[in-house]
């Protein structure tokens, strides 16, 4: 976790330190002295309360801040630290998403109010409020890939007519096609702090690799066949030219491929188209000949 100033709002780590009260004065965490703690640390949970670190070393005092070092970097405005003198910080709420807006701060991380209360015997408290930034910030990208990681199109299932389980013939127009519910898009989102991005796939295209060596790209999931249909019906269908006798268990060795198209959402801003997958389902087709039979007068 990271304590926040307003003074350094475009150093992520340090961002927002906000005064509260002091009696009726306000104060705001003053500047370390040159030999004290510069303040670049961050803070972390302890039993409820929170500790602060020092990320430089101090002459004498490497390691975590004493009191004495909490005390110049938030207390100071009613003096040096004395003898008794203490600091405790207590947690408060979230930020609330116009106070992040507001702030400038980063939208992918989140953030808590902390009090900062400082205790001087015989002088009552003075309260400060601080901001700690409790995740941190994430690139959209990241967000982005994470959501793309559950999206995971499932392989085609392709039908023909005449179907696979039988055979198809020479010059005769098969039909292709895939389930219209396959050709159907998928989403997924992923939220970080205030920021929302939204992955969608959406098939492009299908391209049929008959296994005869020619291919034929279809720019939907094809017309399932029913009868009556014309052959006009359908937008998806190849003609073979050759049988597939002589090839291994008498079949061609075919296959779909269909590709998906990636895009994405920023909080419902429209990023772009940032990949494609490509998934492939495999299948055999028996071509055969149709045999003219002659006779005679």
């Amino acid at each position: 976790m990271r304590v926040c100033s307003h003074r350094q709002r475009t150093a992520v780590r340090l961002i927002v330190a906000v005064a509260l009260t002091a009696a009726t004065a306000t104060f705001t965490a003053a500047p370390a002295a040159a030999d004290d703690c510069d303040g670049n640390g961050g803070i972390r949970d302890r039993g409820g309360d929170v500790v602060g670190e020092c990320q430089v070393v101090l002459p004498g005092q490497p390691g975590d801040f004493t009191v004495n070092e909490l005390w110049g970097i938030y207390c100071s405005a009613v003096g040096p630290f004395q003898e008794g003198d203490d600091v405790g910080f207590y947690e408060v709420a979230p930020l609330e998403p116009n106070e992040i807006d507001m702030l400038g701060l980063d939208p992918t991380a989140e953030y808590m109010w902390y009090d900062v209360i400082c205790w001087r015997d015989g002088d009552g408290a003075i309260e400060i409020q601080i901001i700690v930034e409790i995740s941190d910030g994430v690139p959209p990208e990241v967000i982005r890939d994470i959501a793309a990681a559950r999206l995971e199109p499932p392989p085609p299932s392709p039908a023909t007519s005449p179907p696979l389980a039988g055979e198809t013939y020479v010059r005769v127009p098969t039909w292709l096609w895939l389930d219209p519910a396959y050709w159907s898009p998928m989403e997924a989102s992923e939220t970080r702090g205030l920021t929302t991005v939204t992955v969608r796939a959406t098939p492009t295209d299908a391209q049929w690799a008959m296994g005869d060596g020619e291919t034929l790209t279809c720019a939907g999931p094809g017309v399932a066949w029913t009868p009556g249909a014309s052959e006009g019906a359908t937008d998806c269908s190849y003609t073979f030219l050759h049988s597939s006798y002589g090839e291994p268990d008498g079949r061609f060795d075919a296959s779909v491929t269909v590709s998906w198209e990636f895009e994405w959402w920023i909080n419902d801003g429209y990023q772009g188209v940032f990949g494609t997958v490509d998934v492939v389902a495999g299948f055999q087709v028996a071509v055969g000949e149709i045999q003219a039979v002659e006779t005679g007068g």
